[in-house]
């Protein structure tokens, strides 16, 4: 279904944008949404002879406040990081960067997902991010990976489901106890939660869209049907575990 998140529209204030993906991603990160996919991506990059990894979507970080942890230990495999976006944050980069030693750095110029410059080459990864695509875009950020011949993973939390969407009030209780802790901290972020509910009534709506526009492992394998000049092994499928089932959608060119 093709209705709107908030956050996404152009006329929503960058400020409260930035607060909205803060504090989403200090959720996912504090309950390890994304923890059971580390080693289907550190396979993916292994396969791809590759340690640069392009970020799209980025919004307040992803998991790259503590993903790159897990490949410290890997002296063959470490990883580069540069995180995109349409709307770059750089408050949320510049935190990103330190805590991860300057294995995460960040790009400030506005990137699409559908068209990456050419000069940001490595595994292009996307959290949380491919449903705001409709069908269409989505074949198009594929193929330009293809296109382009960088591998490509998609991972996403949010699942067309019953038990996903009534999950999804959470969010709105959860955005009340994360906010004194989301950094970098801002006084407007208290504000816009505890005053006028903003932010928790976006997360609450955006979750429920999110979920309602979430793709299928089948139609994300449709997908990859479509692609023309398509030499890529492409892993369709589902990571159950934790506190959330991932939807993930990997491909690499075969050599």
């Amino acid at each position: 279904m093709r209705l709107i998140e908030i956050h996404e529209q152009e006329w929503f204030a960058n400020e409260l944008r930035n607060d909205v993906t803060e504090t989403l991603e200090f959720i996912f990160s504090f309950a390890g949404v994304y923890r059971n996919c580390v080693v289907r991506l550190q396979r993916a990059l292994q396969s791809c002879k590759t340690r640069q990894v392009v970020d799209l979507c980025s919004g307040g970080g992803g998991p790259w406040s503590w993903l790159p942890r897990t490949f410290q230990d890997d002296h063959e495999h470490p990883i580069e990081v540069c995180l995109t976006d349409k709307y770059p944050n750089r408050a949320a980069f510049l935190r990103i960067r330190r805590l991860s030693h300057n294995l995460v750095n960040y790009s400030l110029e506005r990137v699409d997902a559908i068209t990456v410059p050419s000069h940001l080459a490595g595994f292009r990864t996307m959290f949380t991010s491919f449903h705001h695509f409709p069908e269409g875009e989505g074949v198009s950020i594929l193929q330009q990976a293809v296109d382009s011949r960088q591998g490509i993973g998609i991972f996403e939390a949010a699942r067309c489901c019953p038990t996903a969407i009534v999950l999804t009030p959470l969010m709105f209780l959860g955005a009340f106890a994360a906010v004194p802790f989301v950094r970098p901290f801002r006084a407007s972020r208290l504000f816009w939660t505890y005053v006028i509910p903003v932010i928790p009534f976006v997360l609450f709506w955006d979750g429920i869209v999110s979920c309602l526009r979430a793709y299928s492992p089948k139609e994300l394998s449709q997908m990859t049907a479509c692609l023309r000049n398509n030499d890529y092994i492409w892993e369709v499928g589902e990571e159950t575990g934790g506190l959330a089932t991932v939807t993930y959608l990997i491909g690499c060119p075969v050599e």
